[in-house]
């Protein structure tokens, strides 16, 4: 890349004033990528406000060109702009939600600027692109560390990869009056769900809560990886400080546990300060709570093949059992409808837990090879081509391109999948035939159409007959009907196809007790259910007479 001329701090005050609570600011910048910079580099963007926005009255710009925003962007949801396509899906293995970025990043001192009309909203500079900012990385990412904007460099640091585009630290408080209520606190702790990647400058606090039930025992609150010096606090029903707490291990680098004994029933909060800068650092609460039988269920353990608490089917699909045709189905829209929805950032957390390997607990398991992977190699944290993305069975494209539709980020047929595998499956249709894969000889694809391993063949017929289902339109979720059909389709049409070889895989592969878990799993964090893998039934009484 070509050098760039510096801007000078006078210029930039003299000419335009920023805005300190500006609602959209920038979270992310690879200036200086690890292979290619003109198709690697990228601006990632952040709503920290409580309300959708217009992206079209937003402009990027640096000193060499500027490039229009386009869209609408959720509270607490990331957009991320890239300078190529194909090179941003080979770093990160997924798609760009803007592209192609016309701006060219000076390695050696430039700055991106975020506008709107003729204020600026945010700016991130480097390697003294603007006078007093000398943030220097190679083939890493910048990262803002908070969603408060002092308008300087503390508010930025250099992260330990090339970037975690659709994930971060920031989060979005609005109060007591959200304005989605469906939406969950983005602090809170559930139960052996872990948050990862979690950063912060020195001096700054991240905050989090846990909701601790009745009859709650080996309650731990774990921190532990990454780099830096990072303190953990705990303390029961009120907020902790560095001179008030129930636990504060206080011991140099990150490697932190407080076991509380006895647990006490409410709510626990827990606050990591960075004594000095940290990254990468990941958190867990975790607990056993005694059952009516007394026995035990625990974070580790959980989300197993029995019910769990408050789930009985008779009562559960109570609207829907014995009902066929047109009445089933509504009925079961109804059912699992309204679910809790979570920000996409949230959703690498949901897939540690609900596709967590029942033999390691560090490792979830990926669809369609069946490997057992770590969860900290996912795309973002590692540039291995081993590592694991966030795979849409019913493809986005399909439907629901916009990370504010409740479909973007329905667990129910969100997988961990090989980056590779996952790129040649692509948004193509499921079906028979093709070539085998190299890396998972298994599966087969070809032009238009993708055929999955035989051990999830009824895996992945079950999430996406759940897809139909779910989504019908005309609800809160802003996503259109969805429609399983015959042959093949096209991307941006709400159809995924083909329905009848969909069909037969669900009678080849049963349903197993790994769905069965991880359908318990997402019930607790969603709080709907597939009714295909608890009642097999309904797939052949709504899809039989279309087939043959």
């Amino acid at each position: 890349m070509m050098n760039k001329s510096t801007l000078s701090l006078a210029l930039v005050l003299a000419g335009l004033a920023f805005n300190a609570n500006a609602e959209l600011q920038i979270s992310e910048v690879l200036y200086d990528a690890p292979n290619n910079d003109s198709t690697e580099e990228f601006v990632e963007l952040f709503n920290a406000g409580c309300d959708s926005l217009d992206l079209s009255q937003y402009q990027l710009s640096d000193n060499g060109g500027s490039y229009q925003l386009s869209g609408s962007l959720a509270p607490g949801a990331y957009v991320s702009v890239a300078a190529d396509r194909a090179g941003f899906n080979a770093l990160f293995g997924q798609d760009p939600d803007l592209y192609p970025m016309s701006l060219s990043l000076g390695n050696s001192g430039d700055f991106v600027r975020l506008n709107k009309g003729s204020e600026i909203v945010d700016l991130v500079a480097w390697e003294g692109g603007i006078s007093g900012w000398s943030l220097n990385a190679r083939d890493l990412a910048l990262v803002r560390t908070n969603s408060v904007n002092t308008q300087s460099e503390a508010d930025w640091t250099v992260a330990t990869n090339a970037g975690t585009p659709g994930s971060g630290p920031l989060n979005v408080d609005c109060g007591t009056d959200p304005v989605d209520p469906v939406e969950p606190e983005d602090n809170l702790l559930g139960q052996g769900q872990v948050r990862s990647d979690l950063s912060a400058a020195t001096g700054q606090t991240l905050k989090f809560v846990a909701d601790i039930p009745a009859n709650a025992s080996q309650l731990s609150f774990k921190m532990s990886g990454g780099s830096g010096d990072a303190d953990l606090y705990v303390r029961f029903a009120q907020e902790p400080s560095s001179s008030l707490y129930d636990c504060a291990p206080y011991l140099s680098g990150n490697n932190e546990e407080c076991a509380i004994t006895p647990a006490s029933e409410g709510r626990y909060f827990v606050n990591i300060t960075a004594y000095q800068g940290f990254s990468g650092v990941s958190l867990v609460a975790d607990y056993t709570v005694a059952d009516s039988g007394g026995g035990s269920t625990g974070g580790g353990t959980g989300g197993g093949t029995g019910n769990p608490d408050g789930y009985a089917f008779d009562t559960y699909y109570a609207n829907a059992i014995g009902k066929t045709g047109a009445a089933l189905k509504t009925s079961l829209n109804l059912i699992i409808g309204n679910h809790t929805r979570f920000s996409y950032s949230q959703v690498w957390d949901g897939l540690n837990y609900a596709d967590e390997d029942p033999a390691n607990g560090n490792n979830v398991i990926l669809l369609y090879t069946g490997r057992s992977e770590p969860k900290t190699n996912r795309a973002g944290m590692s540039n291995s081509l081993d590592a694991w993305n966030r795979e849409h069975v019913w493809a986005k494209s399909h439907g629901f391109p916009d990370s504010s539709q409740y479909a973007y980020t329905d667990l129910h047929h969100l997988r961990p999948a090989d980056v590779t595998v996952n790129s040649s499956r692509g948004n193509k249709d499921f079906a028979l035939g093709g070539t085998a894969l190299s890396e998972a000889p298994a599966n087969k694809t070809d032009a238009d159409s993708f055929e999955p391993a035989d051990m999830v063949k009824g895996d992945v017929a079950r999430m996406v007959f759940y897809m139909d289902v779910r989504y019908q339109g005309g609800d809160n979720s802003g996503t259109p009907d969805l429609s399983v059909t015959h042959g093949v389709t096209s991307a941006g049409e709400p159809l995924l196809g083909d329905l009848c070889t969909l069909l037969g895989w669900h009678i080849q592969d049963p349903v197993s007790d790994w769905e069965r878990r991880r359908n318990n799993r997402v019930y607790e964090w969603q709080h709907n259910r597939n009714p295909f893998i608890d009642n097999p039934q309904w797939a052949e009484t709504l899809y039989s007479s279309s087939c043959n």
